[in-house]
């Protein structure tokens, strides 16, 4: 089926969906101090006597709700009595305390969920019913503590080799179109930003580290949709109109969303390269602006209930962008070093066309049966890329007749993807077993056409053509354990990768097979000093796998002067992560280690024969970073929360430059990102929020990048019973969100400033409908292969 066609059955659904009645539950979870789940436990509505008991797991729900606020008493022997008076159907997470005084007064209790919060293995971000969820995932991304932006690329720790999930699922998408697809995502539909800095065994062990974006989640039955727009106004305009809905019974749980984007995109950059030896400075000065006449940005997922031990989720999602175009002019001066006068000049015209059409599919089933847990994975992903340009460059060289040089390429890439996943799980109160099963086979294929039309007319240059093809199996098994005893709590886990790789290159002709088998150990420690204090330690071994599209060897020209070259040598690279974590009262504070072998990177090196700066994915010998951070949530009135996260880290690269030499870049690095959320009026209608961040100075290989900052504000409103909700965003206010990055070392000199457009306005308008508290229906995940491709 053609993805058109599927994107207007999808429409026609949505406009379709029905409105149908719907019902209040409430879903909640009981533990104790300590983190154990309490069983038998009695949960009474005052109102109406009726009362429930908690399962095993802790866990309960209560149904048929018709009116709020809600009265529970929870009890349980040797515990002590817990009220509370509920507005609204969110899920209760209760903390039941030991009953060490007879006789204790009732009190009220309004629970309140912390923006930041420290578990054994990762520090959520919570965003939940907070301006910032008026901002697209993207923009909530680069406002989590933890996660640096540098150079427009997502960062943790110093390392850019991350993977980023949504739900536990990956994406099938690039660094650039996975931030094409986030800034199209609505941050309404965003709950929580989870920072895994040392995944456990069950996920894979591709990227140092990963960001799991937590969509909210199916709690209530009934149905609920919105209409949103926005406008955003940068150097250019964009717009966006989209819809969602949510239906849920007692079986199925259904979520459907679609967004239309278009409007224009720019970047703005300054690239100055010296080449001493010919005592000559060549200024390029590019404005590139990209017009997307029409992006689609889709997804639905589901989930059926056969009964209360199985589940069946599905789902697919995808992004379709089918004439992204751009003509760029590019002027190119020469100067002499020396004198500083202009001595020869070059103007390219660059006409680009791009087509990009991912998708994704998962289905999973789940089967419970008392303390034991079973769960099969799917997963089916493809995408086609094609990008076509056409280079026309005007010489005018000192000492040399004026000229003209013209040539084309056609770049076609498919890709598909195939997993399946067994994963058994074994819970009681003081000790869970997990272990799992896992493969994956996956296909690539690059057509690279290039034309040379020096004479006028294209034509073929089957020197510069390339065919390439990529073939992977995965095969992966895992176990892991995890024991809690007094104040103690220990988990350890082992994850063993053997990874068969066939790559095939026709110009230049390579041919490759690897074949190895990798063992990724992970331990964690946890100490509960007393009551909200709290001491651990972690260690875990990562690896992370080179995108398929950088071990292609072949040339893609930018114009005349530059090209960008994979590696079809491109060795994996292997993380060694270190940490120590202490939380005392909310205050979190962590130091940590990380010993990089092989990281890779894009690199550019000029060449002072040919005056050619090349673009290439590579490895550098190795990298180091340690450092501390610290993070903290105030609530300074009850409309006031403050936030606070700062880090301060030691960096480390080592690499061989074009002279052979072994070079080390080091910097000490340090980030602060603080926001406030201020509640205006007593009804909770006028939110404001209040951001800065600031990253001094860092590396990457060879390059320094300069410092940046961006200060942003969003206001937010809601109207008419709530269902109505406008905002306002304005973001990077002083346009300090830039950087310059520069190498200077042996024969390289050059620098290039790089700014994204990333000053604007926007405005969103959103509708909504039907039983809002129904939350959207979890996705199922995917596999670390997707996030590579």
């Amino acid at each position: 089926m053609k993805i058109s066609t599927t994107i207007k059955a999808y429409g026609i659904f949505l406009l379709l969906f029905p409105v149908l009645l719907w019902s209040q539950n409430i879903k909640g979870h009981i533990e104790n101090v300590n983190g154990q789940p309490i069983a038998e436990a009695g949960i009474e509505v005052l109102e109406s006597k009726k009362t429930v008991s908690s399962d095993r797991e802790g866990n309960f729900i209560l149904e048929g709700l018709t009116a709020f606020p809600v009265s529970l008493s929870i009890h349980k022997p040797d515990y002590r009595k817990y009220e509370i008076v509920l507005e609204n159907n969110d899920p209760l997470h209760i903390v039941l305390k030991k009953d060490t005084v007879k006789n204790i007064e009732q009190v009220t209790v309004t629970a309140k969920k912390p923006i930041l919060k420290r578990k054994i293995d990762r520090l959520e971000f919570n965003i939940d019913k907070t301006p910032l969820q008026n901002l697209n995932a993207w923009e909530i991304l680069k406002s989590t503590p933890n996660i640096l932006v540098k150079n427009e690329e997502l960062s943790i720790r110093g390392n850019s080799q991350i993977m980023v999930t949504i739900n536990d699922k990956k994406t099938l998408m690039s660094q650039e179109q996975l931030k094409q697809l986030l800034e199209n995502t609505d941050g309404n539909n965003v709950s929580s930003v989870e920072v895994i800095t040392n995944p456990p065994a069950k996920y894979e062990a591709q990227g140092s580290a990963i960001i799991n974006i937590k969509m909210k989640q199916n709690v209530l039955s009934g149905y609920k949709g919105r209409i949103s727009t926005r406008y955003t106004q940068a150097t250019y305009a964009r717009g966006l109109i989209g819809t969602s809905q949510s239906y849920n019974t007692d079986k199925w749980q259904l979520t459907g969303n679609y967004n239309f984007v278009t409007g224009n995109y720019v970047r703005y950059n300054f690239d100055v390269v010296t080449f001493d030896k010919d005592k000559t400075r060549w200024e390029s000065d590019m404005v590139r602006k990209t017009k997307a006449r029409e992006q689609h940005v889709y997804n639905f997922s589901g989930q059926y209930a056969a009964d209360s031990l199985s589940t069946v989720q599905f789902g697919f999602d995808g992004n379709y962008s089918p004439d992204r175009s751009g003509r760029y002019l590019i002027p190119t001066h020469i100067f002499n070093t020396e004198t500083n006068q202009l001595q020869s000049y070059y103007l390219t015209s660059n006409t680009r066309k791009l087509y990009d059409n991912s998708f994704n599919a998962y289905l999973t089933y789940d089967r419970k049966s008392g303390n034991h847990n079973l769960t099969w994975t799917n997963n089916f992903s493809a995408k086609q890329f094609k990008e076509s340009q056409d280079v026309e460059t005007l010489l005018d060289f000192a000492g040399q007749p004026e000229s003209t040089n013209r040539f084309a390429n056609n770049s076609v890439q498919d890709i598909s993807l195939y997993s399946t996943q067994l994963d058994y799980r074994y819970a009681s109160d003081k000790l869970t077993f997990e272990s799992g099963l896992k493969y994956s086979f996956v296909k690539n294929g690059n057509d690279l056409s290039f034309f040379d039309g020096t004479g006028g007319i294209l034509v073929p240059d089957l020197s510069k053509s390339n065919l390439f093809s990529y073939r992977e199996n995965i095969f992966a098994a895992y176990l892991s354990s995890e024991y809690k005893w007094k104040k103690w709590e220990m988990k350890a886990g082992l994850r063993s990768e053997t990874t068969l790789i066939r790559t095939r290159s026709d110009n230049p002709v390579v041919e490759n097979r690897t074949a190895r088998t990798g063992l990724f150990p992970t331990l964690y420690l946890m100490y509960q000093i007393k009551e909200g204090q709290q001491l651990g330690f972690s260690y875990g071994k990562r690896i992370d796998r080179p995108n398929y599209d950088f071990l292609n060897p072949s040339k893609s020209y930018y114009n005349l002067y530059s090209y960008f070259q994979g590696d079809a040598n491109l060795r994996s690279t292997i993380i060694h992560n270190l940490s120590l974590t202490y939380t005392v009262k909310d205050w979190n504070f962590e130091t940590y280690f990380s010993y990089i072998k092989d990281p890779s990177m894009e690199i550019s090196v000029q060449n002072p024969q040919t005056f050619e700066t090349v673009y290439n994915y590579t490895n550098i010998d190795h990298g180091k970073n340690m450092g501390a951070n610290f993070s903290k949530s105030f609530s300074i009135k009850p409309f006031w929360k403050l936030n606070i996260f700062g880090m301060g880290e030691y960096q480390e690269n080592y690499f061989f430059g074009t002279d052979k030499i072994l070079y080390k870049n080091d910097v000490f690095f340090y980030n602060a990102n603080v926001s406030m959320q201020i509640t205006l009026d007593r009804a909770k209608t006028w939110d404001l929020n209040l951001s800065y961040v600031y990253n001094s100075k860092t590396i990457q290989g060879s390059f320094d990048i300069s410092a940046s900052q961006k200060t942003s504000m969003i206001i937010n409103k809601k109207m008419f019973g709530k269902h109505l909700e406008a905002g306002l965003v304005f973001n990077d206010i002083f346009r300090t969100d830039k950087n310059t990055i520069s190498t200077r070392y042996a024969d390289q000199n050059q620098y290039f400033k790089d700014y994204r457009d990333t000053r604007y306005f926007m405005i969103n308008l959103k509708y909504n409908f039907g039983n809002q508290k129904v939350k959207e229906a979890k996705t199922g995940t995917k596999t670390a292969e997707q996030n590579r491709l």
